[in-house]
């Protein structure tokens, strides 16, 4: 198993976004996954306020320190199903990878439309696989329109629930396996357990894992910078060399 980066899902207004810069200078290999909604703008934990959202671009175009990945919810993904752009285009400033939260939609997917939009956005784009039975149409629309898009085994659908069993990655572009995701229920306390688990799966193939839930104070209303730190130490032996190196490793 390679493992190419470490996501932390959900920072939020409840820290201070020079925070996340200063472990991304411990970590380089650490990547933030920002979460939009149309819906939530700062109204809920997980969300940041656009100002924090600004704020967070600065630094990230500043200082060229920070791996930043949107993940898009609600309306604006709803929207894009149907070949609607109508987030802000200046939510993608800084941001390379773009995941569409789309596990709990059940909106009807326009392939070609949809496909145009991902295409004339032009990101890198990262889709959930979970075990609704209701996301196949999205997924496989998705994996036809761009080239460069990723899978995330989220068997939870968002709950934080460690799976039974971690799934086997898929092969995508004939025999080859493009870096995969994995997330559900990971934190400090079974990070070093849960990676272990994942390698056996996988061998030989480049993954990343995302992690947000138990990354969290237990009223969710603070994102704990100490959990963070302690994930990242634990994460730190599994990860590539290449990704230690450099953030702007291509995922591949």
């Amino acid at each position: 198993m390679i493992l190419d980066r470490v996501t932390i899902t959900g920072a939020d207004d409840s820290i201070r976004t020079d925070d996340l810069e200063k472990i991304s200078l411990d970590f380089p290999f650490v990547e933030w996954g920002i979460l939009a909604s149309k819906s939530n703008r700062g109204g809920a934990p997980r969300f940041p306020s656009p100002r924090w959202f600004t704020d967070l671009q600065g630094i990230a175009e500043m200082t060229g320190d920070l791996q930043l990945s949107l993940h898009l919810c609600g309306r604006w993904v709803r929207d894009l199903l149907v070949g609607n752009v109508t987030f802000p285009e200046s939510h993608l400033h800084c941001f390379r990878r773009v995941q569409l939260n789309f596990h709990a939609e059940n909106t009807p997917c326009v392939p070609g439309k949809f496909g145009a939009c991902l295409r004339e956005i032009g990101k890198e784009f990262i889709f959930q696989i979970d075990n609704s039975g209701g996301n196949e149409h999205m997924t496989a629309a998705l994996e036809q329109a761009v080239a460069q898009s990723y899978p995330l085994f989220d068997l939870s659908g968002g709950a934080g629930v460690v799976p039974k069993e971690w799934p086997k990655p898929f092969s995508m572009d004939g025999d080859d396996f493009c870096c995969h995701g994995y997330a559900g229920g990971l934190g400090p306390d079974n990070l070093e357990h849960e990676i272990g688990r994942i390698a056996a799966v996988v061998g030989d193939c480049r993954i990343w894992i995302d992690m947000e839930t138990r990354v969290r104070s237990e009223d969710d209303r603070q994102f704990d910078l100490e959990k963070v730190r302690r994930c990242l130490e634990i994460a730190a032996p599994f990860v590539s060399v290449t990704a230690r190196a450099t953030r702007n490793g291509d995922g591949r």
